[in-house]
């Protein structure tokens, strides 16, 4: 396989603005909530939409607004930017109670408006952090050894977010179901597979052909609903849970201008409260399939709505690559500085428990995450088989792609049954 040209940082691009802000009434909003803020306000839009870049006449306090949709929403609960708010907010306070070393790179955030009369839509407005966003996890556009401190970065600054102490954070009962009374991954597995379940269903509005399962779905059905609950039990005894990011991954971090280390995590959007495996498991779900050509990776990801969209990143796979040609680190060491940093974490706080490697029921979440991704993978191609698609460019004719995922996940499943490591 020859070498492909990196994709080069992206993620703070932004451009001329796509859906206006009303300025005569934003900017005196602001002028009033924010200290030191004073229009007149340059504004641009980050390809991420709807958020905007704000620069003020005072050219240091350049701010993010971060604003739901106008007009009326598929889902209430999609889009919550009061959401995202809230757990900036408890992690800005967390991080002025500890030292440095174990503080959560986020942005500063300053006010939160749920009056739709101001912008259109609700919205807060947090601190511009300027830095590199990654959207190739082989990170080809660094240096060997500036890779593998990206990556150890990113484990790094995962471990301090989930073991941060869920009462430190004072967070109300109607953020998110408590991790202990209402278990994380039987709640996500028995949902999703439901999802999966109505979106096979679904009619090509045309030819009234139906979408139909994912590959292995009737095989995997009770292993992942039984491995969802005794995931939970080997989790117990290490603790209550913690801080679920939702997306966590290389391209929702920003990295420093010019050092390997993270200074903020991005798209906050499907946080919630319960298993630190989750996080870790999507940030590692490139080593868990080989490399797929170029050509094979274009197919699949304009079948997701065509290369403007940022899926291709989901489609690198690192699994197989020597470290010493791709200088990044092989998941079973990623997994192992992830115990560490936990394990240190969690004596930091005082709180119960210890990890180990092999992480218990760690296999079992690799092939969740897998086939968790073909169901939006799956939905996507639902969408666009009934005309709802939100791409012009989305394809009803995936099956390629969430089958692709859906064989991954049987395949992570066999390799550990076949090497008996299984706990489950």
């Amino acid at each position: 396989m020859g070498i492909e040209a990196p994709i080069p940082p992206s993620g703070q691009d932004v451009s001329s603005v796509r859906s206006a802000l009303p300025l005569d009434k934003l900017v005196p909003y602001l002028e009033k909530n924010i200290d030191g803020f004073k229009g007149p306000v340059d504004v641009k839009q980050f390809k991420s939409n709807p958020t905007y870049l704000l620069t003020p006449s005072s050219p240091s306090l350049s701010l993010v607004l971060r604003r739901a949709p106008s007009g009326p929403l598929l889902s209430p609960t999609a889009h919550r930017v009061d959401r995202e708010y809230l757990i900036l907010a408890a992690l800005n306070r967390y991080n002025t109670t500890v030292p440095p070393s174990h503080a959560v790179p986020v942005p500063k955030v300053y006010c939160l408006c749920e009056n739709k009369d101001v912008a259109g839509a609700a919205f807060y407005v947090m601190e511009y952090i300027k830095g590199r966003v990654f959207t190739d996890v082989r990170l080809q556009g660094l240096k060997k050894e500036e890779r593998w401190e990206c990556w150890k970065s990113a484990i790094d600054t995962l471990t301090r977010l989930s073991t941060i102490p869920l009462s430190s954070l004072n967070l109300p009962s109607s953020f998110a179901p408590s991790p202990i009374e209402k278990p994380y991954f039987p709640r996500q597995v028995n949902s999703l597979l439901k999802v999966s379940s109505a979106q096979s269903n679904a009619k090509h509005k045309d030819t009234g052909e139906v979408l139909g399962p994912i590959w292995g779905t009737d095989e995997m059905r009770d292993w992942f609903q039984q491995g969802a609950k005794r995931v939970t039990e080997l989790e117990r005894e290490r603790g209550g849970g913690g801080v679920v990011h939702g997306d966590y991954k290389m391209d929702n971090l920003i990295y420093h201008p010019t050092e390997p280390r993270v200074i903020g995590i991005l798209d906050w959007e499907l946080c919630t409260l319960g298993s630190p495996l989750a996080d870790l498991g999507n940030l590692l779900l490139p080593f868990s399939f080989s490399p797929i050509s170029s050509k094979q990776r274009q197919e699949m990801s304009s079948s997701l709505g065509g290369e403007k969209r940022d899926d291709m990143t989901l489609l690198l796979g690192l699994k197989g690559l020597l470290s010493s040609q791709s200088g990044i680190p092989q998941r079973e060491e990623l997994e192992d500085l992830w115990v560490k940093g936990m394990n240190s974490g969690l004596e930091y706080h005082q709180q119960p428990g210890k990890w180990e490697l092999p992480i218990p029921g760690m296999a079992w979440v690799r092939s969740w995450i897998l086939f968790r991704l073909a169901i939006i993978a799956q939905g996507i191609a639902a969408r666009a088989a009934l005309g709802q698609a939100s791409s012009a460019d989305a394809r009803a004719d995936s099956r390629p792609v969430f089958d692709f995922f859906g064989k991954m996940a049987w395949e992570v499943k066999i390799e550990d049954e076949r090497e008996g490591r299984s706990k489950l």
